[in-house]
């Protein structure tokens, strides 16, 4: 359309006829359409309800709902009322109403397997078919399909179909699947217009199936946006998030990370939509990843705004490309970000955001590793897990984590097990947050493929518990400056990692790393536990040694500003190697003492009386 307009605009200008200008605005007329999906037949009437339910018995009564002759034809969904599957587990059941007996009974089929009373059930027309015409009529690249108020149950149609059988744990179904772009689906409401999915479970197969409200399948026809706004994805389970996670689901109860369980999947061969948004929406009861992709196509950006993901099983996001997350909250999910093997192809940013009461906040893995790429931003954000983790990297570079505030992780920023691509982390910047209640807040964990390199972290300030840095893996080049540790939490703890120790300024401010005498007289201080060290001579023939053993550890810039936190005064050796010989300094109580690591060995640079002891 921007296009059509400039030409026009250049007609003009140039004296074009009239005719020209005419025909030309005409196009962009025939480009724009409007549907309203209820003048199509589409109901939002979801109803949800109690059901008494008698086993191979079509008959299904409710004393507190009142049937009518409008209710045939209307999908059915009981929950456990379905073919027995152990001694305590009964699947879910979809079916259709063929007869309305009265106004407290109706007749489904197929027939439930279980006899019971006050059983969950939900009931209201099937939309799907619905939707998928309004797709399908949306030839243009500005079609604005709307949703009005109401409840729209939304189901594939092979959920309904017994003959219907996966052939993998991961195959899925969609209801309404897009091949196109330029369409724009409006709700009047996030929590006004609401699309609910099958939430019932069935065994297809050999696999659990609940199946998908959109599938985005490429090719995709034309280059127009794909837009949703001011509605609820609904995914239909009464319970989201569950204690048990793995997957597939379980065939016995339904139960698990359920990979055909989705809101929004894009799939197929490239071009996807090249620009996607959701704006002021509500995601929530899903049991699998709530906007993900599964396609290889290079390239697209997808913009997340305003909108809430709630009580998922899952991660509520992971497509494989660009996008911009802003202004959104997630809520008692398993994850609320996942980034893998992603193509990003321009600066992407997860910000201004909530996240809580989730297992794992944000995955960055692979990634941003593929390819050349500019920056991803964490920014400005509120991040909490219950002792899971914060920001996972692993591998990511280009990274810049500022401003948030970290609360109860394990760790905050790190690495670990689940690995993919083939590059390390590096380039990563991390400043200005601040952490409460957490582990570590800069934890390595990976071997040499997989390891941290020049990451600058600066500015952080961590209390309550947990500690700025620790690891037990390789890393070279981590610089730590400028921060704070408060309140319980303690400054470096790198005496594990395999490669080079972290590179700790004297300006950063944490408890002096305490080592004292007690196991015998010779005690060796070692820069893996940064550049505080506290002395605690218990006897008056304690010696203290800086490590000088392991040269390829110990950056270059290093210095260590050592504290004499006892009531003796203590020999000081600048090397690990002991003799008989004269001590290189005497450390008196209070005392503060600064060696530097030049030219591969340890240098006393200053010593002074401290103005406030230690303690």
């Amino acid at each position: 359309m921007e296009r059509i307009q400039k030409v026009a605009f250049l007609a003009l200008r140039s004296g074009s006829s009239i005719a020209l200008l005419i025909f030309l605005l005409g196009q962009v007329w025939l480009h724009a359409e409007t549907i309203d999906i209820s003048s199509l037949g589409a109901r939002g009437d979801l109803t949800h309800l109690m059901v008494n339910t008698e086993r191979n018995s079509s008959l299904v009564s409710s004393v507190k709902h009142s049937f009518s002759r409008n209710d045939l034809g209307k999908v059915v969904e009981l929950i456990g009322a379905g073919p027995v599957t152990s001694t305590n587990n009964h699947q879910d059941l979809i079916g259709k109403i063929t007869d309305v007996v009265d106004e407290h009974s109706v007749r489904i089929f197929p027939s439930p397997q279980k006899t019971a009373s006050n059983v969950p059930a939900i009931f209201g027309t099937d939309n799907a078919p619905i939707f998928q015409v309004a797709v399908d009529r949306a030839q243009g690249i500005n079609t604005m399909i709307i949703i009005p108020e109401g409840n729209y149950l939304v189901i594939p149609s092979d959920l309904m179909n017994s003959g219907y059988q996966m052939k993998g744990d991961s195959e899925t179904r969609a209801a309404v699947v897009i091949s196109r772009g330029g369409i724009h689906f409006m709700g009047v409401g996030k929590s006004r217009s609401i699309l609910t999915a099958a939430g019932a479970w069935q065994i297809k197969g050999k696999y659990v199936s609940r199946g998908q409200l959109f599938e985005c399948r490429g090719p995709v026809t034309n280059d127009g946006p794909l837009i949703f706004e001011n509605l609820t994805m609904d995914g239909g389970v009464e319970k989201g998030r569950q204690d048990y996670r793995g997957f597939p689901a379980r065939t016995t109860d339904g139960d698990g990370w359920d990979i055909t369980h989705d809101a929004v999947m894009d799939a197929g061969a490239s071009p996807l939509h090249a620009y996607k948004a959701f704006r002021n929406c509500i995601f929530q009861h899903w049991r699998g990843e709530i906007l993900k992709s599964v396609s290889s196509c290079p390239t697209g950006f997808i913009e997340v705004t305003d909108c809430d993901f709630r009580d998922g099983n899952a991660s509520a996001f992971n497509f494989s490309f660009a996008h911009r997350i802003d202004h959104c909250t997630f809520d008692h999910l398993d994850m609320a970000m996942e980034f893998y093997e992603g193509r990003m192809d321009r600066p992407s940013s997860f910000e201004n955001s909530s996240v809580s009461d989730v297992r794992a906040d944000l995955v960055i893995v692979g990634a941003l590793t593929n390819r050349p790429v500019p920056l991803y931003t964490i920014w400005n954000n509120y991040i909490q897990a219950n002792n899971g983790f914060g920001i996972f990297l692993n591998p990511a570079k280009n990274v810049l984590i500022e401003s948030n505030r970290f609360e109860g992780q394990s760790f905050c920023i790190g690495n670990g097990a689940g690995t993919q691509g083939s590059d390390y982390c590096h380039n990563i910047t991390i400043r200005g947050n601040t952490a409460t209640n957490g582990g570590n807040f800069f934890l390595v964990q990976c071997g040499y493929p997989q390891r941290f390199e020049n990451v600058l972290i600066t500015g952080n300030t961590i209390s309550g518990r947990g500690a700025l840095g620790c690891g037990w893996g390789y890393s070279t080049n981590v610089f730590f400056s400028n921060n704070i540790a408060i309140n319980g939490a303690q400054g470096i703890g790198g005496s594990r990692l395999t490669g080079q120790w972290f590179l700790d300024d004297p300006s950063d401010l944490y408890p002096p790393t305490h080592i004292d005498n007690w196991k015998g007289i010779t005690n060796v201080l070692t820069y893996a536990n940064g550049a505080h060290q506290g002395v605690y001579p218990t006897k008056t023939n304690s010696i203290f040694l800086i490590d000088d053993s392991q040269p390829g550890k110990i950056p270059l810039g290093a210095c260590m500003v050592i504290t004499n936190q006892g009531d003796h005064p203590t020999p000081i050796f600048v090397s690990t190697v002991h003799t008989s010989k004269v001590a290189d300094a005497m450390l008196i109580p209070e005392q503060l003492l600064r060696c530097d690591w030049t030219n591969g060995s340890w240098r006393i640079t200053e010593d002074k009386l401290s103005t406030q002891r230690h303690k």
